[in-house]
């Protein structure tokens, strides 16, 4: 594994943790407040099962779902975005194009990271980069 490799990864998990820690924190928020599933459900609009749903443990709700929670649950949500992956000495896409790897898997590693928009036309300028997650698969 390189060293850009295993930073990436670092990242990705940390992310992940931060999303998962999110989620916990606005379910404790609901349950600190003394709040059922069915009235948060009836403050969001939506169905007691569909709140159980967002609270179950592999949940991957929306933004905007969590954002809908918070307000249910008299939460107030923070967003920060610090670049922790590059030193101003490195390049977001030198790092990408390091850890690619050759043929099918490297083409879909490709596709991925300009779906998630590591890519961009031109040079990379800009110091902030938002990475939810990558893997590597093999076709």
């Amino acid at each position: 594994m390189t060293n850009d490799t295993a930073r990436l990864e670092l990242l990705a998990g940390t992310l992940v943790d931060e999303h998962d820690r999110l989620l916990t924190e606005l379910i404790a928020q609901r349950k600190k407040h003394s709040l059922t599933q069915a009235e948060v459900a009836e403050r969001m609009g939506v169905s007691q099962p569909t709140v159980a749903a967002f609270e179950h443990y592999d949940s991957n709700p929306t933004l905007a779902s969590i954002r809908r929670y918070a307000l249910a649950v008299g939460a107030k949500i923070e967003h920060t975005v610090t670049d922790a992956c590059c030193t101003s000495d490195d390049s977001f896409d030198a790092i990408v194009k390091s850890v690619r790897t050759p043929g099918a898997a490297g083409a879909i590693w490709a596709k991925s990271a300009l779906l998630v928009g590591w890519k961009t036309p031109g040079p990379v300028s800009a110091h902030v980069r938002h990475v939810t997650r990558f893997e590597y698969v093999d076709v």
